[in-house]
């Protein structure tokens, strides 16, 4: 983290340590209650969407870091270039593959209501366009139902259960959801609820009321109700915010819009349309594990996610602009309108079970959420590559594994996804792995007097660049031990020679870099020229005339 700090700053000097990578952060401390986080909504909107942009347009020193191509890098990184786990995040299918079951099971805890007894509303929602209720199933466990929209059976339910598979998969905290369906008549109100109408009177919560709540759902043939069953996250402290951090909260070390995982939450989110991303969408809860309190952080409401709005279909704006789009207007003003946006040219929607999703005119570099997320305006190209990794690591058989989550009735309608996704995806790759030389997966072992790297070019491996010649140079306290050398088969083979020239070059010393060995990779693809190179610092062990691989960096 200190090396990535110091990166952000401007004078970097790699602080690698024989420890690294960790790949846990101290987050999870006991600490007190913080209390509850109320924000006001519609200031955040025009905070987001009308002051922070001025801000950051008056912001010189963030502007030319831009221009310089010397943008603050995130906090919160390991040595590897890599997010370790914590309150936030958990490392799951591009580290550790999941299998298409563990994908489309997703965060299920309970498996979602208890269906072979009543269910007790306890707490309605009356008025608005997105009307439910709260009801508790026989075995105690509480859930927030929420219903399709009429004209588009299964379309929000669906997003919402695929939406929830992917975020789980690419390792954030969200709540389990799952489809179910239940009878009205199996529905039974507990006694004393009431609702509040417009003037903030409360009336009693009757059957009436509750059927009122129900014309709003989609029915089925058989007469049951599908519905998404969100279980209830306990001990609710109000959702986070993408910038600063939260008061009162120790184990918040690290300002959110330099936390790698919020910001690259972008890519994310443009691969399935989350359009509706904001602090809103988030929940902090006061988690107790192994005898610790702590906050943990969640993301949740995936209903407007694909080509759902919640309510309604997706417009063709929603991934493509703000909602009020401070810049783009600034552009249309002083073009005089002659400029043309992509979401002119949208086809409208063909399966109401889907909505309005696309992938024929998406770009992943210029989609746009509700209002500008401080995160998002904060990422980098290695931001951007680490997430476009995670998107790439879902297989055919995992994202047909997402699209099962949302139990769509219509085979035409899951092909339609399936093919929209899988576009999406490789747009994504094609396009965030070009602002970095894309190898990964880096692994070392010293044997027999060698000292070997391999790892994969990920360029190739998805079939982004039909071929690839890398070079390697190798370098310490600013004299070159190796000049460029070919590399074959995606590994870096240092000889017995290699490592004696090492150590007689080795200086001894208190300097932070004094162990510290760097290797410059560098790729030309296809006959191109040479690009931006990927890092690697090796620490030598003297006692041992050992050599560590401890840090790999994608210079961007």
């Amino acid at each position: 983290m200190l090396a990535a700090f110091c990166w952000s700053c401007g004078s970097y000097r790699a602080t690698y340590t024989p420890e690294d990578p960790h790949w846990k952060d101290a987050d999870t401390e006991n600490i007190p209650d913080p209390g509850k986080r109320g924000p006001n909504l519609i200031w955040e909107t025009v905070e987001r969407t009308g002051f922070e942009q001025i801000d950051q347009l008056l912001d010189l020193d963030r502007s030319l870091r831009k221009v310089s191509g010397n943008s603050r890098q995130a906090w919160n990184i390991n040595s590897f270039d890599e997010v370790p786990n914590s309150s936030w995040y958990t490392n799951r299918h591009h580290l550790i593959p999941m299998t298409a079951d563990e994908i489309r099971r997703g965060a299920i805890v309970t498996g979602g209501p208890d269906t072979t007894g009543p269910w007790q509303v306890f707490r309605p929602k009356v008025g608005g366009a997105t009307a439910g209720f709260w009801i508790e199933d026989k075995n105690g466990n509480q859930f927030i139902l929420k219903f399709d929209p009429p004209g588009h059976p299964e379309m929000a339910t669906a997003a919402a259960a695929m939406a929830g598979r992917f975020f789980y998969a690419c390792g954030y905290n969200v709540p389990e959801e799952t489809i179910t369906r239940f009878r009205p008549e199996d529905l039974t109100i507990r006694e004393g609820v009431t609702f509040k109408d417009i003037e903030g009177k409360k009336h009693p919560f009757t059957r009436e009321k509750l059927n009122e709540i129900l014309t709003l759902a989609q029915y089925e043939p058989d007469g049951s109700v599908r519905c998404l069953a969100s279980l209830a996250l306990p001990s609710i402290r109000g959702p986070f915010s993408f910038d600063g951090t939260r008061k009162n909260d120790p184990n918040d070390w690290c300002q959110h819009e330099h936390r790698r995982e919020l910001r690259a939450l972008y890519v994310l989110c443009s691969m399935v349309n989350h359009w509706d991303i904001k602090d809103q969408n988030s929940m902090d809860i006061l988690a107790d594990e192994d005898g610790r309190r702590f906050i943990k952080h969640y993301l949740l409401d995936f209903g407007s996610t694909f080509g759902s709005a919640g309510q309604c279909a997706q417009s063709v704006t929603a991934g493509y602009c703000n909602s009020f789009d401070l810049r783009d207007f600034g552009v249309s003003f002083f073009t005089l309108g002659l400029k043309r946006w992509q979401w002119e040219f949208a086809k409208d929607w063909t399966f109401p079970s889907i909505g309005y999703f696309e992938s024929e005119i998406f770009q992943p570099g210029k989609w746009d959420p509700i209002y500008p997320i401080p995160a998002f305006e904060n990422m980098t190209g290695r931001d951007a590559y680490w997430a476009a990794k995670i998107v790439m690591s879902f297989t055919d058989d995992d994202l047909r594994a997402i699209i099962d989550a949302g139990e769509l009735s219509n085979p035409k309608a899951r092909n339609y996804l399936f093919r929209t996704l899988k576009t999406r995806q490789e747009k994504i790759g094609r396009h965030w792995f070009a602002k970095v030389n894309p190898l990964d997966g880096f692994n070392s072992e010293q044997t027999d007097g060698q000292f070997v790297i391999s790892f994969e070019d990920f360029a190739l491996k998805y079939g982004f660049n039909q071929t690839a010649q890398s070079e390697f140079d190798m370098r310490y306290d600013g004299k070159t031990l190796i000049e460029a050398r070919q590399i074959e088969n995606e590994q870096i083979a240092l000889t017995a020679s290699d490592i004696k020239d090492a150590a007689a070059a080795h200086k001894p010393g208190d300097k932070p870099d004094a162990n510290l060995f760097e290797i410059r990779i560098r790729t030309k693809r296809d006959g191109g020229e040479y690009g931006l190179p990927v890092v690697l610092w090796l620490w030598y062990h003297a006692d041992e005339s050992r050599l560590q691989l401890v840090a790999v960096e994608h210079v961007d």
